[in-house]
């Protein structure tokens, strides 16, 4: 491990930034210090390369030694288990995959890492991002503004930087569902992060536990004729499994 003794003094500064804030970038690093933007990304890399930081899409988040915390944090439900090792099966292997933050894409981020497909992983979500650490599967964070409650990345510049990317398959949960009316989050820059990624992907996946269905939450974030298939478990209402069938959205009980 990079130890402050052989860091030059850049890097100690850096370290400490992401310490403090938790997320740095690129362009406003070079600013501040007065060198280039290849200069930092150097450094970033020096701080990844030592278990320090994690790179992202322009600049790096702390990980440190909240590895093991990230990869242990909330272990998924029987349920969620079940409805991610479903939803693995429907990844094609070496596919461009964004993971959307939540608990069991969690759970599903956790069998990727398992599984021998090969994929890009795109994710908001640092806990996300550890799980699928030392993987065979690449990943790369949006970036964006660390939310204050949560792990995960959102804002103007991670919507930017999902922009720039073509998604095979974008899998997203949600906080609440209605088979008549769509998907919903409970916040609003993380309704608008997923408002993007849908619109940047081939194929959309939504994976939640039936109980979501008949609660919707604060903002809605994707029709029912945005979303493909939905995995979900064997406690679904038939006629919340009758209603997205009808709408042409596939439905699996896990």
């Amino acid at each position: 491990m990079l130890v402050s003794n052989i860091m030059n003094e850049r890097q100690r500064k850096l370290l400490e930034k992401l310490r403090l804030a938790g997320a740095v970038t690129i362009e406003a690093e070079a600013a501040f210090f007065g060198t280039s933007a290849m200069t930092i990304r150097r450094d970033l890399q020096a701080l990844e390369d030592a278990g320090l930081a994690l790179r992202t899409h322009g600049g790096a988040a702390l990980r440190g030694d909240m590895h093991g915390e990230l990869v242990k944090l909330e272990s998924g439900t029987e349920a969620q288990k079940r409805i991610a090792a479903a939803a693995v099966g429907l990844l094609p292997a070496g596919a461009t995959v964004m993971l959307s933050a939540g608990t069991t894409t969690l759970e599903l981020a956790r069998r990727i890492a398992l599984a021998n497909l090969r994929l890009m992983v795109v994710t908001n979500s640092l806990p996300h991002a550890a799980a699928l650490f030392r993987s065979d599967n690449q990943v790369l964070l949006t970036g964006g503004t660390l939310r204050g409650k949560s792990m995960d990345l959102v804002g103007p510049l991670a919507e930017k930087n999902l922009g720039e990317y073509y998604i095979d398959v974008l899998v997203a949960g949600c906080d609440g569902a209605d088979s008549t009316e769509g998907f919903f989050t409970s916040d609003m820059n993380l309704a608008a992060m997923e408002r993007k990624s849908v619109e940047v992907s081939g194929k959309v996946l939504v994976v939640t536990e039936s109980h979501k269905f008949r609660k919707r939450s604060f903002v809605k974030y994707a029709e029912l004729d945005k979303v493909a298939v939905v995995v979900t478990d064997k406690l679904l209402p038939d006629a919340d499994r009758l209603n997205l069938e009808r709408a042409g959205v596939e439905v699996i009980l896990a």
